[in-house]
């Protein structure tokens, strides 16, 4: 029998702060390593090379020489496993779009109740 898998394991390999806007930049091809750093406002260069390393460690992106740049430019790309996420982020901000305002509502409500009751 097949084990079950589980959604918490595409949470936990998408999960680190930057991953999701990382993968993003991504989306319209590749991007040298200070293109992506420029483009991700307040990540540290550490940061982003952790996060770099995770997203090629677990198959969603390939780093290679750029042939176009200088001979040390390295160019970061989706690989196929990583464009396959393409319908499962888009259905994601999909429902951000439909439901943020409402966890907002959320938030603000439990703000308030939480202030009253200390």
């Amino acid at each position: 029998m097949k084990p079950t898998a589980h959604p918490y394991r595409l949470v936990d390999m998408l999960a680190g702060r930057w991953t999701l806007a990382a993968l993003t930049q991504l989306t319209e091809g590749g991007r040298r390593y200070q293109d992506l750093y420029e483009a991700l406002e307040g990540i540290s260069y550490k940061v982003l090379t952790d996060t770099l390393r995770r997203a090629e460690r677990d198959g969603l992106i390939a780093r290679h020489l750029d042939g176009e740049r200088i001979e040390t430019a390295t160019l970061y790309e989706l690989t196929d496993l990583g464009r396959s996420l393409d319908a499962t982020l888009a259905t994601m901000g999909e429902w951000v779009e439909s439901n943020w305002q409402t966890v907002e509502s959320a938030r603000q409500r439990w703000d308030r109740l939480s202030r009253t009751s200390r």
